[in-house]
């Protein structure tokens, strides 16, 4: 019997998870297992052509500064800004949809230092701005919180640079071109016909929680307000479509798109005005349902978990199988070999393990096995079998291998 997740279960996934070039695809993957840093992974899988980012420390942004090597840009609000800033700076708001549009007033062919409250929004603000042109960013990592924390000046007066832009934005904004990829902003009727069509990967990316109370039938969840949002969505989101977005009311979604094909995605369409569009024109939306068990979790809770570091992400096929293809950060502990429980009992019981198999029968009778023992397990319902048919990013020797069932079974 389908049990529809009431805000309590909700909360609880919202705790776990808080035609292209194959070439592209591998070297995304070697990235994600090797590289540890988000901007790393972007100068692996992107377009030779992207601008450089120099992630900064306090130190080295004041030099850049003092030097005058470029534009200061703050990326926060007008209210924080104005409550405080780095001396010199112009004021552009991340937030707003707009954000794309205004940041292309700034000169492309010369460094931009940019900083926010602690670096998330600067972190994926330097991914737009990579997508657009900009050929030099400075980024200072620890935000304005790490400037005040080093006692470094600041200011309340606002600067005639910063009036002279803002004058200039509200009477002329530019055109925001991406440089890498493509970009579309599409009304309803031709975002429902490209998922009808099956033409796309849809992405909902909103909050877990959003994404649990209503999203459109078919769609992952990479939340955007993660500050994980990149490798998250390297990690997730399959690049042989183009990509279809939505968020709310399509101002996350706009930001995310020019993120994305920084991130290596060759097409991406984001619905304009949201899934606010959707709800109006009175288009079905679907809820988060499981069946049973709530810890046989379908395709969108199990991946939630994943990005949300829920648990120890162990893949109990084969070696074979496993080689051919397997979901990306999986570790192997062969069900049928005598050694499973001595593998599992090297493990920290204190962390829950994410199981899972071919169809969910293995992986069944392992939960069994491994609660007796003392783990907390959460299943993929009905395997890796449902998550290739929803499109979910594999990796692997022979990741189109053709299922030929389970081994030993």
């Amino acid at each position: 019997m389908k049990k529809i997740i009431n805000l309590s279960l909700v909360l609880i996934l919202v705790v776990f998870s808080t035609n292209s070039c194959k070439n592209a695809d591998e070297i995304r993957t070697r990235a994600l297992a090797s590289i540890p840093t988000v901007i790393k992974i972007v100068k692996a899988v992107s377009p030779k052509n992207l601008g450089q980012v120099h992630k900064s420390t306090v130190v080295e942004f004041k030099k850049a500064i003092d030097g005058e090597i470029g534009i200061l840009v703050d990326v926060r609000t007008p209210e924080e800004f104005a409550k405080g800033h780095i001396e010199g700076a112009v004021n552009i708001n991340f937030k707003k949809r707009t954000f794309p549009s205004y940041i292309s007033a700034i000169a492309k062919d010369k460094p931009v230092l940019i900083y926010c409250r602690s670096g998330n929004r600067s972190g994926k603000a330097t991914f737009i701005m990579q997508a657009l042109g900009f050929n030099e960013v400075y980024d200072l990592t620890s935000g304005y919180k790490g400037w005040n924390a080093e006692k470094m000046t600041i200011v309340t007066e606002d600067n005639a640079a910063n009036k002279k832009l803002q004058e200039q934005l509200k009477t002329e904004a530019p055109k925001a071109e991406t440089k890498v990829g493509k970009t579309h902003q599409i009304d309803i009727d031709a975002f429902e016909k490209l998922v009808k069509e099956d033409k796309v990967f849809l992405v909902d990316v909103r909050t877990a929680k959003e994404f649990a109370e209503g999203h459109i039938e078919g769609a992952i969840n990479v939340d955007w307000k993660d500050r994980h949002f990149a490798e998250n969505a390297l990690m997730t989101i399959s690049n042989e479509k183009p990509i279809a977005i939505y968020c709310r009311s399509g101002n996350r979604a706009t930001r995310a798109m020019y993120a994305m094909c920084a991130l290596g995605f060759t097409e991406v369409y984001n619905l304009d005005q949201g899934l606010k569009s959707w709800k109006n024109a009175e288009k079905p939306l679907k809820t988060l349902e499981i069946e049973g068990d709530i810890r046989h979790l379908d395709v969108e809770n199990f991946n939630n978990a994943i990005l949300g570091q829920a648990g120890k992400l162990i893949d109990i096929r084969t070696p074979r199988e496993y080689e051919e293809f397997h979901i990306p950060g999986a570790v192997m502990i062969d069900y049928k070999n005598d050694n499973f429980k001595t593998e599992f009992e090297k493990l920290d019981k204190k962390i829950p393990v994410l199981i899972y198999c071919r169809s969910g029968g293995r992986s069944g009778r392992a939960m069994k096995k491994l609660e007796k023992m003392g783990f907390r397990v959460y299943n993929l319902d009905k395997g890796i079998k449902k998550w290739r048919a929803k499109g979910m990013r594999i990796e692997g020797n022979n990741i189109q291998a053709k299922d030929n069932g389970e081994e030993g079974c």
